[in-house]
């Protein structure tokens, strides 16, 4: 039975329940027990047999439990830091994380910190037993082993499946659809498939990207994600202002896509990690390419005259001279990105969404010129504002004040450990005496509860203070870190790649040539 809180209102619980694709593949039809409905039951159950009241009940359906990005679990931590319940409650520990760093940084980090109670009442997790926090540790270690091993398996079943051509992509590709007998066969979604022999035969006809693009929005003809979502069907959105609207990109990459013509090309790029969503670019030749997996849609004499063609276009822009803002450039108005062209000359990024989509955007431009002027502009400001001599003595000051705060929280650690050990030794003290009959047992069972309150209270001050000291710490390192990256570029007088890509995200470019806007998304 779970205590309730010193007030007269009772604990108020958040309940969270997970399952995975892999969890829910593994469920017999006769065996529900790891069941979304099952875990809510089971957690519902629970807190009426406790008289918890159930704050709100937090459900991630399809989520890996290393996947930092769950839409409930971010917003029950959310609620959590702002107090809104007193426990969380789970089937078990690995309902909530498998990932040790989450499962550290949460339950035995900023949980109690916050004042939130950790339970899972199947394997007996609970934050507030100092004696089981080893074995949750060693659970969830275990947990992570299970992903990493998970992981491996997976990369390996998919490799063989892309190496028979068979298709292991999220989403069929615009034009098909997935087999319903086989969901790694394509088949051919005939009323997108005329879209598809459209777009190959305005090209031959001697239409660029751009014109495509401005025909199919003049025709309302949808793009492929409107197109999926009329239709039901499984798509991706870029939730961007123009996301429903056909862009050149989406024509280049469907004039160049081997799938339209039977061939499956898959593995061009692999995770970092089981932990990351970032993906690394694999060389072509790891790429896993194999012929007549499925009906093409361009007949194979249509492609090869489009490739030809393609190939044999002149370049916007072949100078020579390398595009050192390359993806860091984009519209203000509309989020596309801006692209690289050439006249009198002269080298522009345009905005390209007006001649495809006129009244969407009226597209931005500016000259590569004015662009690097004003972006070594401010780099240069941005040097002054952090490295002149004041930033830098204040910098050092508020530098001396942060280790001057870790010196004084080391130091109530110091006593506070201090303290702990008189007590322990004040409770070894007070079970002698009660051996000797010194003491009554009723006298040691009082004064040895009021040591282990002391002790609890200790224990907690000494687990804040280091709390404060790695935070306080991080931001020091930060700090640190801008500053060294500023002073890499203390004296710069022309840009390269390495100077833009170190200190900028991406350039929002606005206005008109007159007022021109251009913001700048740091990297610090």
């Amino acid at each position: 039975m779970l205590h309730q809180n010193n007030s007269l209102s009772p604990l108020k619980a958040a309940l969270y329940v997970r399952l995975s694709r892999e969890d829910r593949d593994k469920i017999r039809k006769e065996d529900d027990s790891e069941s979304i409905i099952n875990q809510q039951t089971m957690l519902i159950n629970y807190c009426k047999d406790n008289q918890i009241e159930i704050y709100n009940i937090y459900n991630d359906e399809d989520y890996s439990g290393s996947d930092r990005e769950r839409p409930a679990f971010n917003r029950m931590i959310e609620d959590a830091e702002n107090r809104k319940f007193d426990m969380v409650l789970c089937k078990t520990q690995s309902r909530f994380a498998r990932d040790m760093e989450l499962v550290e940084k949460y339950i035995n980090g900023l949980f109690p910190i916050w004042g939130i109670r950790f339970v899972g009442i199947v394997d007996n997790a609970d934050s507030t037993n100092k004696y089981n926090r080893k074995q949750r540790q060693i659970t969830s270690l275990v947990d992570q082993w299970y992903l990493e091993d998970l992981s491996e398996n997976i990369k390996a079943t998919l490799a063989s499946k892309r190496k028979q051509g068979l298709w292991v992509g999220a989403f069929a590709p615009y034009g098909y659809i997935k087999d319903p007998k086989n969901k790694n066969h394509l088949i051919v979604d005939e009323e997108a498939a005329v879209v598809v022999r459209y777009i190959f035969d305005l090209y031959l006809q001697g239409y660029g990207i751009t014109p495509i693009a401005r025909k199919l929005n003049e025709q309302g003809v949808p793009n492929p994600a409107t197109y999926k979502q009329q239709h039901g069907q499984p798509f991706q959105n870029s939730h961007k202002e123009c996301s429903d609207i056909w862009h050149t990109y989406s024509i280049g990459r469907m004039l160049s896509n081997m799938v339209y013509r039977g061939c499956v090309v898959q593995g061009m790029a692999e995770n970092i990690s089981y932990k990351s969503t970032k993906k690394r670019q694999k060389p072509k030749e790891e790429w896993d390419i194999v012929e007549g997996t499925h009906e093409p849609i361009i007949d194979q004499c249509t492609w090869d005259k489009v490739q030809r063609l393609r190939a044999s276009k002149p370049k916007s822009c072949n100078t020579g001279d390398p595009n050192i803002f390359a993806g860091k450039v984009r519209c203000k108005k509309c989020g596309s990105s801006m692209r690289i062209y050439y006249t009198h000359h002269e080298r522009y990024y345009r905005c390209c969404t007006q001649y495809f989509a006129k009244d969407r955007c009226s597209g931005t431009f500016v000259s590569e010129k004015v662009l690097r002027r004003e972006v070594l502009k401010q780099i240069q400001l941005l040097y002054q504002q952090y490295i002149d001599e004041s930033y830098i003595s204040e910098n050092l000051t508020i530098e001396n004040g942060y280790k001057d705060k870790i010196c004084t929280l080391k130091s109530k650690i110091k006593s506070a450990k201090q303290s702990l050990d008189k007590l322990n030794k004040r409770f070894k003290n007070l079970y002698l005496d009660k051996l000797d009959e010194v003491i009554s047992k009723e006298d040691f069972l009082m004064l040895s509860e009021d040591c282990k309150s002391k002790k609890q209270v200790l224990e907690q001050d000494i687990e804040e203070y280091q709390k404060e000291i790695d935070y306080i710490s991080k931001q020091l390192d930060d700090t640190n870190n801008q500053l060294n990256i500023i002073r890499q570029f203390k004296d710069v007088q022309e840009l390269d790649s390495l100077t833009v890509n170190t200190l900028i995200d991406h350039i929002e470019v606005g206005g008109c040539k007159t007022c021109r806007i251009i913001n700048i998304h740091w990297n610090l």
